[in-house]
């Protein structure tokens, strides 16, 4: 035989430690929106999954009435049918035996209206109930184990959203806004992809402009290396011009050389500072030919040379007979 018990569900007051409020109007709500049956579970968490198997269920509500343990308040009322391995753990005179003791509601608002509406009804085990002192006011058998009883399948999501029947008008409303958001998503995308091409037009023409500033500068730089090998190429030997290049090039990229003569300090690009050195050195070394050329350019006789040869006299001998 079947037993329908009658159980105070859920009453208006604050509840838990966030102070979460239960009102008239939400009972209102959920006695409005009342889909039968609806499931019982063991626990909360076995609510969220459609592959959980359910222990019960909430047959109809009985509607909301005053609460006589709690003046002022109301209560709402509801006829539960337990599975016969879950009707062990409750007897008729009390809320459970103690491994399962008391329940608890799921009463989340609809997305399409926002009303709130019955989902499952938890049996607590280890947890006590958020709302508490919730009674099971009578225990009636009505039915045998063979009577058929009509169930219906309600399918709800993690998120415990039930979808309402709407009108034409409610329907033509929800396609004209979906349209709207596609059109602002597509938008989206649109101005997201032109940034991105804009960013990497930037990015390409950023290089593009880099490259050409350091061909550029390539060029000045290839063009005073020749300008400074071509000033020396007929004053230094010509094995020493390939390496006079090569250091040219280095210098040709580095910065500036300080110079200090004791009272002032100076800077020049270590470029033209080489071309000082080079100049400096091709001029000493003209100097020193122009001289010997001269005091190697006359002979002189010397008596004392046995056989009358004469010699070439270095020019501290030649100062002193001059």
């Amino acid at each position: 035989m079947k037993r329908v018990r009658t159980w105070q569900l859920c009453r208006t007051g604050k509840f838990g430690a966030d102070g979460a409020t239960i009102t008239k109007k939400d009972l209102e709500e959920i006695v409005e929106t009342f889909a039968p049956p609806r499931p019982i579970s063991i626990g909360h968490d076995a609510a969220k999954a459609d592959n959980f198997p359910k222990f019960g269920d909430v047959l109809y509500l009985d509607g909301i009435h005053d609460d006589p343990k709690h003046p002022g308040e109301k209560v709402l009322v509801a006829g539960v049918v337990l599975h016969p391995e879950l009707e062990k753990q409750f007897d008729d005179k009390a809320d459970g035996n103690g491994i399962y003791e008391g329940w608890s509601v799921t009463i989340p608002r609809r997305a399409s209206d926002g009303k709130r509406y019955l989902h499952s009804l938890a049996i607590c085990g280890a947890t006590p109930p958020k709302i508490p002192e919730l009674e099971q006011l009578m225990v009636k058998s009505c039915f045998s184990d063979n009577d058929t009883v009509e169930v219906y399948d309600f399918s709800d999501s993690v998120e415990f959203q039930e979808e309402s029947s709407m009108s034409e008008e409610e329907k033509k409303k929800m396609a004209d806004l979906e349209a709207e958001n596609k059109k602002l998503k597509e938008a989206q995308k649109a101005s997201e992809d032109k940034k991105k091409s804009d960013d990497e037009k930037s990015k390409q023409d950023y290089a593009d402009m880099a490259a050409r500033c350091e061909a550029l500068e390539k060029g000045i730089r290839d063009e005073k290396v020749k300008a400074l090998t071509d000033r020396f190429c007929d004053k230094v030997p010509a094995g020493v011009l390939p390496k006079i290049k090569a250091v040219a090039e280095v210098l040709s990229v580095a910065g500036e050389c300080e110079f200090s003569d004791g009272s002032e300090t100076k800077k020049q690009a270590a470029l033209e500072a080489f071309a000082d050195v080079l100049a400096g050195l091709a001029t000493v070394s003209a100097n020193k030919n122009v001289l010997d050329d001269q005091f190697d350019a006359g002979e002189y006789s010397d008596k004392a040379k046995k056989g009358g040869e004469s010699e070439k006299g270095n020019p501290a001998d030649i100062a002193a007979r001059m």
